[in-house]
């Protein structure tokens, strides 16, 4: 794409229901490595979004807010030449998937929401601070490419005591694409700059006004040890979607990686359309 290339990994048939899967913060496309193969069915293209994985990291001018990575998406479906598609998104991928299925309803069909679908917001006071805090930040963070650790064990178990905790062999999964060999030892492959706080957020209204743009139906499958799925903030917006169906399932943030890949696959194939769209 312009300035930027993006890698993805692929399951299902050429010409089956068209599945756009995108990842969580830090995550990349191995996240769907379970998953994925449970839905023959779709044509499933699961991105390493930029700054994550394999994919090439935004210049260095340039900002992770998470509406660059709507922008992305559109790109990614013009070049595979999908008119109409499904979203798949994970935490800060499924808020990814909101944003673009409000932004472009007459490009998506469905929404699978995984432990996720709307995006952190921000209280318009705080609008100033933020935007100084990301600046400076950015800064300092371009200039560092990440911890190395002495070996791969040591690498994997620190992602599994991460910001959002996982099993040890989930983070064996995400390794495979994002756990490089450097010298000193091993090195997480994600731009640094993702860490740092967007120069903007948007508001809980502005938020809103994007659910209630969401003309696809919605499938959101959360955890019952979800961070989110017992807010507030999460009550509301799901109130706000046009057509949602919510389930809640056992399991934790990382559910479709630890044991519920075979229960959500069940829900995903009953919910998403028996056969592609004509492209007529």
């Amino acid at each position: 794409m312009p300035g930027l290339t993006l890698a993805a990994q692929v399951w299902g048939r050429s010409g089956g229901v068209p599945l756009l899967a995108l990842h969580g913060w830090l995550d990349n496309a191995s996240t769907f490595d379970l998953l994925a193969p449970l839905l023959p069915d779709c044509e499933i293209v699961a991105l390493d979004l930029a700054g994550h994985g394999r994919s090439g990291f935004r210049s260095p001018d340039a900002a992770y807010n998470i509406w660059e990575d709507v922008g992305d998406l559109l790109e990614v479906a013009e070049q595979l030449g999908w008119p109409r598609f499904n979203l798949l998104g994970h935490s800060r991928g499924a808020a990814i998937a909101m944003l673009f299925a409000a932004a472009f309803p007459e490009l998506t069909d469905r929404l699978v929401l995984l432990e996720g679908g709307v995006p952190v917001v921000g209280e318009a006071a705080e609008a100033p601070e933020t935007l100084a805090r990301s600046f400076l930040e950015r800064r300092e963070l371009r200039a560092k490419s990440g911890r190395v650790f002495v070996d791969r064990a040591t690498a994997i178990a620190e992602r599994a005591r991460g910001f959002t905790k996982l099993s040890t062999e989930a983070a064996e999964i995400l390794a495979r694409r994002a756990l490089r060999e450097v010298d000193g030892g091993f090195q997480w492959h994600a731009d640094q700059r993702l860490k740092g706080v967007p120069e903007v957020r948007l508001t809980r209204e502005q938020v809103r006004a994007f659910v209630e743009r969401v003309k696809a139906p919605a499938l959101m499958v959360l955890a019952e040890e979800s961070p989110f799925g017992g807010t507030d903030l999460y009550q509301e917006m799901i109130a706000a979607f046009e057509e949602i169906e919510t389930i809640v399932l056992p399991g934790a943030h990382h559910l479709h990686l630890e044991g519920a890949q075979t229960e959500i696959a069940k829900l995903v194939r009953r919910f998403l359309p028996a056969s592609a769209p004509s492209n007529g």
